[in-house]
């Protein structure tokens, strides 16, 4: 997935490995706008993708909202020029370690 601009916040969302009960993916949510703003990425996958667990200090606020659907939110406005770097682990049954979908603040990502 490449960067996505929304016109104030952009999202790149990238696998770092995998193997064949998981994998390992950054997210990266950068504010190129000129003020703090709040951020939400939505993240769905096929029914493979069957878990999350995601590190990256204060901040982040992860809802599970069914099998292979997830949110991922700001817990406050991510400051002008900054970035905020989400590491994200997956389990899985299957294949499927890239999203077939994925919208920032409601716009939809690039997934490739």
């Amino acid at each position: 997935m490449s960067a996505t601009d929304t016109g104030e916040v952009a999202v790149s969302y990238k696998v770092l490995n995998e193997d064949g009960s998981s994998f390992r993916a950054r997210l990266v949510v950068s504010n190129g706008s000129g003020e703090s703003t709040d951020w939400r990425v939505e993240l769905r996958f096929t029914g493979d993708v069957t878990g999350i667990s995601a590190s990256s200090g204060p901040g982040v606020s992860v809802t599970i909202k069914d099998r292979g659907w997830y949110l991922l939110s700001g817990t406050r406005p991510l400051d002008a020029g900054s970035q905020q770097t989400v590491q994200l682990r997956f389990s899985r049954t299957g294949g499927g370690e890239y999203p077939t979908l994925c919208t920032i603040n409601g716009s939809a990502c690039a997934v490739g």
